[in-house]
């Protein structure tokens, strides 16, 4: 089984490696080429919502989809991203830049389902926890790299960035052809008929019970899509005042390298809802110091302090995520859904919200207006979260 996951990692590296150069390079990119951040913001957002779509979509239409068939619609989806981005660099069209950002977004989400759908296929049960302990490690370590490959390469213009991550996706799907990947007979199959007003349904009367952690992941996601929007801009900037000014965005992921491990050694059991809110709090009030800091070095602690509890949150939502899914047993389809719908959806906001801050305050003052607003988030979630977050189990048992 580690034979099959460790090829698939290296690969899966590769991919995510593509990814998070092009995650450093398009706000900025776009920023220039449409004139405003909020310009940017606007059409940023426009990913998360296609991805947002997907989610209601995706979970009911791919249920039976194998490997080899989502590995193949997300590397289309891929691809026409990146020609959309290349040819957009002759022909600066809106309509181009937007198919490319939908186009985007489709992959993602297929890009997330075949990794799940990989993991399903090869691990037992007992050993997924582990493997997906692994595959965030890798995922990290790509997004940490992805700004610094993407500072060098865009040196040698725009186009050089396109085709140096196409070339990386490209190679990582060929490298792909050659693993074994899991037989139909080892994905699950379940026949059911989309019914998208049905599902908003199930998550309303869920996000009744489980708001908090649902507003949690918000701001969370929140922060993280300022970074990969706001951040890469400033990462620009910086690097242009002062030699370690490139590191600004590695600085907000390095800490994601080994904080999981730092709170699965903790082993906290109960609470976790209440110690997110508290990471949170920490890492927001030190992301407000960075419209108040000169020092190019001192941002870079502020930035990688609030990383850091922003890293530790992370994996205690998750845990109470687990834990939702696992009481939820016919409703587990719908709160994976509700939660990587919330997360994109912080994914629209966020962009668009920091694309206008950033045009009349500036980018440094941009996080300080956003750990403002997390920080009074995550006093309210401290003070009115319950201990235990209770599910309609009967009502839930009645969906189909």
């Amino acid at each position: 089984m580690w034979k099959r996951v460790t090829a698939f990692l290296v690969i899966l590296f590769f991919v995510l490696l593509s990814d998070a150069v092009l995650s450093d390079w398009v706000p900025g990119y776009l920023q220039n080429t449409l004139g405003s951040p909020l310009a940017m913001g606007l059409m940023m957002a426009l990913s998360s919502v296609v991805g947002f779509v997907m989610d209601l979509i995706f979970p009911q239409l791919l249920r039976s989809s194998g490997v080899r068939k989502l590995a193949g619609g997300a590397l289309l989806g891929a691809l026409i991203f990146l020609l959309s981005m290349l040819s957009s660099t002759w022909w600066s069209y809106v309509v181009i830049l937007a198919m490319g950002m939908a186009a985007w977004g489709i992959y993602y989400e297929l890009d997330s389902f075949m990794t799940q759908q990989f993991v399903a296929g090869v691990a037992p049960t007992h050993e997924r926890s582990s493997v997906w302990g692994v595959v965030g490690v890798v995922r990290n370590a790509a997004y940490f790299l992805g700004p610094i490959v993407g500072g060098y390469v865009a040196l040698y213009g725009d186009r050089a960035v396109v085709m140096g991550a196409m070339g990386v996706l490209i190679f990582a799907y060929l490298l792909f052809l050659l693993v074994r990947l899991p037989r139909d007979h080892e994905i699950s199959h379940h026949d059911s008929s989309i019914n998208i007003a049905e599902e908003v349904g199930h998550w309303y009367r869920l996000g009744l019970r489980v708001w908090p952690i649902l507003l949690t992941s918000f701001v969370v996601g929140l922060i993280d899509a300022t970074f990969w929007t706001t951040g890469t801009v400033l990462t620009d900037r910086l690097a242009q005042e002062s030699s370690y000014g490139g590191m600004f965005l590695s600085a907000y992921m390095f800490p994601f390298l080994f904080a999981g491990l730092l709170v699965a050694r903790w082993g906290v059991d109960v609470g976790k809802k209440k110690w997110a809110a508290r990471f949170l709090l920490l890492g927001a009030l030190s992301l407000m110091t960075v419209g108040f800091i000169d020092s190019v070095l001192l941002t870079l602690v502020a930035v990688g302090v609030a990383g850091l509890f922003i890293a530790m949150a992370f994996p205690l939502i998750d845990s109470v995520y687990t834990d939702l899914v696992a009481r939820a047993r016919k409703g587990r389809k719908h709160i994976i859904g509700m939660s990587s719908a919330t997360f994109s959806l912080a994914y629209v906001i966020g962009p668009i919200v920091s694309g206008y801050v950033t045009g009349r305050l500036g980018e440094e003052m941009t996080f300080t207006s956003v750990g403002g607003i997390v920080a009074i988030v995550a006093v309210y979630l401290m003070w009115a979260t319950p201990k235990k977050l209770k599910l309609p189990q009967d009502e839930i048992q009645s969906w189909e």
